[in-house]
């Protein structure tokens, strides 16, 4: 891609990591440091993903970074990555998200999950007595989009009940564009049908050719609507970037470490490159590791470029949305950097939807 042509839109996945040796506190002003970072280099959107029970993530409450975030910024696309909508009462995420677009009016996304983003134990506190199927993660997505459009259906029971605050006159409306999340062909279907964006999470599904299928259905059945005259597509990637391919290598072996103790259910901040190496892995381990190593983009910028260029074209994206997990903060931001410059990227000169 010359300097001259048009960038491939870039965006930012933030999990608010927790390092070991470093708090939660130290860990927010990083992710506001790298949110300042990312606008500066032209990124187009910073969103925040939900998780619960994690020691190694801060992101639990995606809506309260998000308005610290707010302030913090003036053009950068800010959302959830998402809301995992079955751990919610939908009144309550219409309004949340119509306050955040009050706070950064025309620049909140919400990104719509099904999964816990959690153990299945702590979902059941999460949740109540909530169901965990198909069906209520549809009826309460059916629901959100009545509150945050003030439409419902003819003798729904909650009719009349608007979510706050509302749009007055001269404002645009203050319920932000839906994305809905994907790893598999289900929220891509789902996406088609209510006219919303997609952002499929190639980190978490692998495959390649499942993206291109998933994103190939969505467009072929995708039905207008008021947000989204045409279907809009993000795929996510897991990336580490450093200058050279060795080093690369290096920070991500803390990754290595932390999806291990993910598959045992361990709970530890984010282990650093010497806990990593120290640690004695087992022939399966390390097979284990392997196979997750496959599902990140790891090298430096001239390799990632390649491979980020060919995950686009393979699967037709129109954004891309990179996640860098790394112990030190300073290599995290480094890496973003160095895969702007190598796409080309520029600041921004307005916020896109």
């Amino acid at each position: 891609m010359s300097p001259a042509s048009s960038p491939l839109p870039l965006s930012v996945l933030d999990l608010v990591p927790v390092s070991s040796g470093m708090d939660a506190p130290a860990a927010l002003r990083e992710t506001l440091a790298l949110a300042r970072e990312a606008e500066h280099l032209g990124f187009t959107r910073f969103w925040v993903a939900e998780h619960h029970n994690m020691p190694a993530v801060a992101a639990s409450v995606p809506a309260v970074v998000l308005a610290a975030l707010s302030q913090a910024t003036s053009t950068l696309r800010l959302g959830a990555g998402g809301v995992m909508l079955p751990n919610h009462a939908p009144l309550s995420v219409a309004e949340t998200y119509r306050l955040l677009s009050a706070l950064a009016p025309g620049r909140i996304d919400l990104g719509l999950g099904r999964a816990p983003g959690t153990d299945p134990r702590t979902a059941r506190a999460l949740r109540g007595a909530a169901g965990l199927t198909e069906d209520a993660f549809e009826r309460q997505l059916t629901d959100l989009l009545a509150y945050g459009t003030g439409t419902f259906p003819a003798g729904h029971p909650f009719a009349g009940i608007t979510a706050s605050p509302v749009d007055t006159a001269g404002q645009p409306t203050l319920f932000p564009p839906l994305w809905l999340l994907s790893s598999s062909g289900y929220g891509a279907r789902t996406a088609a049908l209510l006219g919303t964006g997609l952002a499929f999470a190639q980190h978490i599904n692998p495959s390649v050719s499942d993206a291109a299928a998933a994103l190939q259905a969505y467009r072929t059945t995708f039905r207008p609507s008021r947000t989204f005259p045409e279907p809009r597509t993000i795929v996510a990637a897991s990336v580490v970037c450093a200058p050279t391919p060795e080093e690369a290598d290096e920070l991500a072996a803390s990754l290595d470490l932390m999806f291990l103790r993910l598959t045992r259910g361990e709970l530890a901040p984010f282990p650093s490159v010497a806990e990593a190496r120290a640690y004695p892995y087992t022939p399966h381990e390390r097979a284990q590791v392997a196979a997750y190593r496959a599902r990140v983009v790891v090298g430096d910028p001239a390799q990632v470029r390649t491979r980020l260029l060919d995950l686009a074209e393979r699967t037709g994206a129109d954004e891309l949305m990179l996640t860098t997990l790394l112990h030190d903060p300073a290599a995290r931001r480094r890496s973003y950097a160095l895969v702007a410059k190598a796409l080309g990227l520029r600041r921004a000169a307005r916020v896109a939807v």
